[in-house]
């Protein structure tokens, strides 16, 4: 849907730059300025979430306490503030709407097709990546927003990974209490 509105707002004849810059951002106006902070921020956030699984999956035998309390609500806190951040850092850049596009889609199908954290970020990453520059090509090539690109390949993502899992996952077994 998201990708609908952004090519009906173009195809509109009434066009409120202001607006579409706030939901779709301005990809290719993006100054030094901009990039510098959303990168330290990226170095800082993939810095702690590989010490966080490193810790947890280098200790299988943890006591109990240190798996739910303090520890788990600081790394989860810490999380929330990241994306928080990066989320306020971005959408100068992005805009709020491809910003939660590029934050749900890409994520949700990985999320999909691996089961292991480490492997699902970097897929997750690697899924984003691709669809900005397929993004930037096909609103180059169609001469559409880069904003109908991000959505629909978002959505296409996320529907392919579904189906891939409904057709080649393994049952999951049920455990019985």
């Amino acid at each position: 849907m998201l990708a609908l509105g952004a090519a009906f707002l173009t195809l509109s004849s009434v066009y409120e730059p202001a607006i579409n810059a706030l939901l779709f951002g301005e990809i290719l106006g993006v100054s030094a300025s901009e990039i510098l902070p959303v990168f330290a921020l990226a170095c800082s956030a993939s810095r702690r979430s590989s010490c966080s699984f490193v810790r947890s999956s280098s200790r299988p035998s943890r006591p109990n306490w240190l798996k739910r309390g303090p520890q788990r609500n600081v790394i989860e806190t810490i999380f929330l503030v990241v994306l928080a951040l990066s989320t306020a850092l971005t959408v100068p850049v992005v805009g709020a709407l491809l910003t939660f596009s590029l934050m749900i889609g890409p994520p949700a199908a990985a999320r999909l097709l691996s089961s292991r954290p480490g492997r699902a970020i970097a897929l997750s990453v690697a899924l984003a990546l691709v669809t900005v520059w397929l993004s930037i090509a096909g609103s180059y090539t169609f001469n559409l927003p880069i904003g109908f690109f991000v959505g629909s390949i978002g959505a296409v993502l996320f529907l392919g990974a579904r189906l891939w899992g409904a057709r080649f996952a393994r049952p999951q077994q049920r455990v019985v209490a």
